[in-house]
């Protein structure tokens, strides 16, 4: 029951925080205006929560709806992004040692935690390794939630001040499926979200709802979109539960974090920035498709604001993912070495990890 209440409460908040947002004329105000709401809640100390059935949901639906925008284009870039994903492979490997050599020397970080902070994405194996490393458990959690805010708010803004006509939600289709079309795709989907869960891909239940409607899509088995409402409605709830990432967290700790976060931001984004341009230049992908592929937030969000700017869906999920693999190869050999030196060094004696 207390479950059910804090999801009510969550999207009531949400709902409200997208209201203003379009009031304010924001970009992707369906997706901004929840997470700033939610967030601020959260900050203040309500409880928000969105339950896992109801979050899966929500991921099914966008996924749907976004792999509904992909077509034929799509396919035939295909075949130039193994060039972007090489260098991309490049910027994953180097970003966290780059962040090692750089962060101790502007904050107060160690080593390995500003290793891990740089980290860009992958929050649950950040978290795990920084347990095994006896670091800060609280600390990777605030950083990332401050990444994933400062990117959902930025990139809309940038883009718009840039000149892009960046509307409040998902582009609107212009058929919209039937509601057969509609329970099969979600009926395929939920097939093969578990598949995909076993496969350990990030965010299963997106992707499989990316997958289903692409599939469709393209073998023009239906054309049409989810209903507008239906999929404008998951968007303030997928806004909604990026902002329950501050629930439980006080202003101290925002405030404590906000300045080592922002610095990450900048320095990731800097270099995913510093990627992308020759990315695009050689691969001859669309400059914003590898641009939001290569930006350091998270997989959902990513491909939220990117099916919003009308960037390729397809390539920024490809990205993301191939991003993460990557990443969890770079993240496990650098604890593994880790272990190994303090082993040495403390007879295989090690601190509790701290909490905070």
């Amino acid at each position: 029951m207390a479950d059910t209440r804090q999801g009510i409460v969550t999207l009531v908040i949400g709902v409200i925080g997208a209201l203003v947002a379009l009031s304010l004329n924001m970009p992707m105000a369906l997706l901004a205006g929840p997470a700033v709401a939610v967030a601020m809640a959260g900050l203040w100390g309500i409880q928000t929560k969105i339950a896992s059935g109801l979050r899966n949901a929500g991921f099914l639906l966008v996924g749907l709806s976004i792999g509904s925008l992909i077509g034929p284009d799509s396919i035939h870039a295909m075949m130039r992004w193994p060039i972007a994903f090489a260098i991309l492979g490049v910027l994953t490997l180097i970003t966290p040692w780059i962040g090692q050599w750089l962060i101790p020397r502007l904050l107060p970080f160690d080593r390995h935690e500003a290793f891990l902070a740089s980290a860009p994405g992958h929050l649950s194996l950040v978290i795990a390794l920084a347990d095994s490393l006896s670091l800060s458990l609280t600390r990777p959690v605030v950083l990332a939630s401050i990444r994933l805010m400062a990117l959902t708010l930025v990139i809309p803004l940038a883009a718009q001040a840039a000149g892009m006509d960046i509307g409040p939600g998902l582009p609107r289709g212009v058929i919209t499926s039937s509601w057969i079309w509609v329970l099969i795709q979600i009926a395929g989907a939920v097939a093969l979200s578990p598949i995909l869960h076993w496969l350990k891909l990030p965010a299963p239940t997106l992707l499989a709802g990316i997958l289903v409607a692409a599939t469709t899509h393209l073998a023009s088995l239906t054309t049409g979109t989810l209903p507008d409402w239906l999929a404008q409605g998951a968007l303030i709830l997928m806004g909604s539960l990026i902002g329950t990432r501050f629930s439980g967290m006080s202003w101290q700790e925002l405030r404590h974090s906000l300045l080592a976060g922002l610095t990450i931001v900048v320095l990731t984004s800097g270099l995913a920035i510093l990627f992308a341009i020759p990315a695009a230049h050689v691969s001859g992908l669309p400059i914003i498709d590898v641009l939001l592929g290569f930006a350091p937030g998270g997989l959902e969000t990513m491909i939220i604001v990117a099916a919003a700017m009308g960037a390729d869906p397809s390539f920024v999920a490809a990205a993301h993912v191939f991003r993460l693999l990557v990443l969890a190869i770079v993240l496990t050999l650098y604890a593994t070495k880790i272990h190994k030196q303090s082993a040495k060094e403390m007879n295989g004696q090690r601190p509790s990890p701290r909490a905070d």
